[in-house]
């Protein structure tokens, strides 16, 4: 048997980690893209041109939108003590008692779906009305989560096996402050603990601390459009005003023509080009003829051009478009600007969109539920192995039509428990704000309508209910029933 290279035989097993993430860093910075474009800090002046771009920045406002309308709650764990449903109220509390709002704070964290990442402090106080909070019971809160300028972001600091995040620096002297606060080196570079902060990353970013930006996948397709539209504009403008052509000597142009000769020169090629920039709005030329040909020396046309091209640029355009909303999930928004799709296409689209929204949310409440809340509960001396969670709603509208049908079915066969929960289900399809969790249902208030599905199964003797076969069953015209 041939002896085994030592180096090829596994360690034994142990409870702590044998392997390394792998990561391509470099100073803190990881080198993973080929591009260097879209390596960071490049790739943060690469995404900020990209979102200037109408199509791109459409996508982008359609998450932040969509996002920004739900409604965030943090709920209590299974079977929740009075004492857990006490500190999940508080922590509501703390969502809307911080310095900043809190639809402020998801704004700030949807930059990561920007620039693949967002750094957000976490700030503490205590809830004292000294302290500026509108309550004074002295529990540890949120003050802030204010974010770290991605721009300001030097580099992550790793662990000596590369395995962990250590800390963040920021470095400030990229910053232009008028008011030169942050003058000495100590305010310049600031270190941040990883307990310090949370960190938000978008797209398979393989444990990289920079994440991997959703316009990454889009970055070919703006480039190759925005390059097209540059040359279509300028294409407009030269079909426009025309293309000046200016006639001289050719010893003007000679290799050895003379110093003023030369000099003539350069200046009407300075002047040709500030002409076709807009720059000059007129051209005055020497009227001086050939003795011989009697033919002008210095002559000025205009090259008018037919506008006809070999190419529908319109039809590139549009399928650079396509791409780069179909790379972001948001091709939604050219449904119905052509010919082509149809209801069904336009409700797969929908729901694509809304997945990736809530992929988004997904993991925005991970980072919260992981980080921020149990270090919350730990500060607090609360039990964070049963802490709460948030939650979100109203995500998308509910259709009412289909919410009902539901909700009448499921009723007429004793499916489900009418509690809490499911009235106050029902009560914010409706549009009608949701009553206490601890309220027990009011069925004094409830109206005494009762559903008679049933009742056609007595009637007729098919189901094999009646005594008699002449009756029939009168609820098969109700095509709901049939639905």
């Amino acid at each position: 048997m041939p002896n085994a290279n030592t180096a090829d035989i596994p360690e034994r097993f142990k409870f702590s980690e044998t392997g390394y993430l792998g990561l391509n860093v470099f100073d803190g910075v990881s080198q993973d893209e080929l591009r260097r474009e879209l390596n960071f800090p490049q790739s943060i002046n690469t995404f900020k041109e990209m979102q200037y771009h109408s199509t791109i920045n459409s996508a982008l406002t359609l998450y932040s939108n969509l996002i920004n309308k739900v409604d965030w709650t943090f709920k209590p764990p299974v079977d929740a003590t009075p004492e857990e449903k006490e500190q999940c109220r508080i922590i509501n509390e703390m969502m809307h008692d911080m310095e900043q709002p809190w639809t402020e704070f998801v704004s700030d964290v949807l930059s990561a779906q920007t620039f693949g990442f967002s750094v957000q402090e976490k700030v503490y106080r205590r809830r004292l009305k000294t302290s500026g909070s509108k309550y004074n019971d002295g529990v540890i809160a949120w003050r802030k989560l204010p974010i770290r300028n991605q721009e300001t972001i030097e580099k992550f600091i790793f662990s000596s096996d590369g395995n962990e995040i250590k800390g963040v620096k920021q470095n400030l002297t990229r910053i232009h402050d008028q008011y030169n606060r942050f003058s000495g080196r100590t305010l310049q570079e600031v270190v941040l603990p990883r307990s310090k902060f949370m960190l938000f990353r978008a797209g398979k970013h393989k444990g990289d601390p920079f994440g991997k930006s959703p316009l990454r996948d889009a970055y070919i397709a703006w480039r190759y459009l925005t390059i097209i539209e540059e040359i279509e504009s300028n294409s407009v403008a030269k079909d426009l005003v025309g293309l000046p052509v200016l006639s001289i000597p050719p010893q003007y142009m000679a290799s050895d023509a003379t110093p003023d000769q030369k000099a003539i020169y350069e200046y009407y090629k300075n002047a040709m080009r500030n002409l076709q920039l807009n720059q000059q709005s007129a051209l005055i030329i020497p009227s001086i003829y050939d003795p011989e040909t009697k033919q002008p020396l210095f002559k000025l046309d205009l090259l008018a051009l037919d506008g006809k091209k070999g190419m529908d640029t319109g039809t590139v355009k549009e399928y650079y478009k396509n791409l780069i909303l179909t790379s972001l999930f948001a091709d939604i928004l050219i449904m119905g600007q052509s010919t082509t799709g149809s209801f069904a296409l336009g409700q797969i689209k929908n729901s694509l969109s809304g997945s990736a929204v809530e992929a988004m949310l997904k993991g925005i409440i991970d980072v919260l539920n992981t980080d921020l809340i149990r270090q919350t509960y730990e500060l607090n001396g609360w039990d964070a192995a049963r802490a709460g969670y948030f939650d979100y709603d109203n995500l998308e509208a509910e259709d009412l039509e289909t919410f009902s049908k539901a909700v009448m079915r499921f009723a007429s066969t004793s499916s489900v428990e009418a509690d809490r929960e499911v009235l106050n289900k029902v009560r914010r399809s409706m549009g009608v704000d949701p009553l206490p969790a601890d309220l027990e249902p009011q069925e004094k208030y409830m109206p005494n309508f009762k559903s008679r599905s049933g009742d056609g199964s007595a009637a007729g003797g098919a189901n094999g209910t009646s005594k008699g076969v002449a009756s029939r069953d009168n609820s098969e015209a109700n095509l709901e029933n049939g639905a």
